[in-house]
């Protein structure tokens, strides 16, 4: 079993090894780098993970990395340009790169096109658009897609047709609509999707009703889609997870939620949900983890939830609830956390 390098140790990081006792995996978010950190990490010949989140690695210092047969790379919050993209290009054993908040553009995305990615994130990069998500989508590898806050809109969406093996789409802050989400309807392996403070529609969500294996949904800060489309939702049977904040979601919304007996969490945040919803609420058997803040829920409607077995986390901040209601829920349920308040 070999020691890990002292210049490594040193840098109190996470390290993992295989059973052989070779290190695989190093975890240097938020430390402070040098050149002979550098070259400690380019001498570990079975390193194929490498967490460099928040710090100052440069694109000139990434080309050091190359003979490694990386499978992951984090660059998340780093100073990274299209530069840098270029000496990743040229290891071609990488599955997974996170670029999220660095400074890369289409240009660079553009060199990465010679790689068989299974997951690529470069949220917050803004200038990246139609073109980057073409790039990622000819990968018949590719399997997550993350780009939040980017250009891309309903006309770039159409390359998503045949990327058959997506298992997961975030696409927060973007100008996407039923039309664009039209291009996923197609895909049989799509499980998770998250469309935060997007341009969803009525139409947006028949599409995705309809996905057969859609098990994890975000529409939270969709505020353009109807209480009918979002009824829609009804029909999406597999739903484990459905974040809903700041929706239109309403009493007549949740009356067609009955069905939806496999949620586990389930937002309902600052939307216009009452004590009428309660019945259907009871429904959902499964539920871990709910969340009614800003809602006008009562305290009959709390006493209620607080029955429901399986729950363990309850989210009543910035309501009418009263001390004793609270009390109650804490005295009866030992395994429940009660949330009263939040920033």
């Amino acid at each position: 079993m070999a020691t890990p390098p002292e210049i490594i140790v040193q840098t109190g990081c996470v390290i993992k090894e295989n059973d052989r006792g070779e290190i695989v995996d190093v975890d240097l978010s938020d430390r402070t780098l040098s050149e002979s950190l550098i070259t400690a990490l380019t001498k570990l010949p079975e390193l194929s993970v490498l967490r460099l989140r928040r710090t100052s690695i440069s694109d000139e210092q990434l080309g050091r990395f190359i003979t490694l047969k990386l499978r992951m790379i984090d660059l998340r919050n780093t100073n990274i340009t299209d530069d840098g993209l270029v000496h990743l290009a040229k290891i071609k054993s990488l599955v997974d790169i996170q670029l999220e908040k660095s400074k890369v553009t289409d240009i660079g995305i553009q060199r990465l096109a010679g790689l068989n990615l299974k997951s690529f994130n470069a949220n917050y990069c803004t200038s990246i658009s139609n073109r980057s998500l073409a790039v990622l989508a000819a990968m018949p590898s590719m399997e997550q897609i993350q780009l939040d806050y980017t250009k891309i809109n309903d006309t770039g969406m159409a390359v998503l047709t045949t990327a058959s093996r997506l298992t997961r789409l975030r696409i927060r802050g973007v100008d996407i609509t039923g039309a664009g989400l039209a291009h996923i309807s197609q895909l049989k392996n799509l499980s998770r999707l998250n469309l935060r403070d997007t341009s969803l529609d009525d139409a947006g969500l028949t599409v995705i009703a309809a996905l057969p294996a859609i098990d994890w949904l975000d529409i939270s800060e969709c505020r353009l889609a109807t209480p009918d489309g979002l009824g829609q939702l009804k029909k999406a049977s597999t739903l484990t997870y459905l974040d809903l904040w700041e929706t239109k979601t309403n009493d007549d919304v949740l009356a067609t939620f009955g069905g939806l007996t496999k949620l586990k969490f389930l937002n309902l945040k600052a939307t216009y949900v009452t004590d009428n919803s309660l019945p259907v609420l009871l429904k959902l058997t499964e539920l871990a983890e709910l969340n009614v803040a800003g809602t006008q829920l009562t305290d009959t409607s709390f006493l209620a939830l607080g029955k429901i077995p399986s729950l363990k986390k309850l989210n009543v901040a910035n309501t009418d609830i009263g001390f004793d209601t609270i009390d109650s829920l804490t005295e009866s349920r030992s395994d429940l956390e009660v949330i009263e308040f939040e920033n």
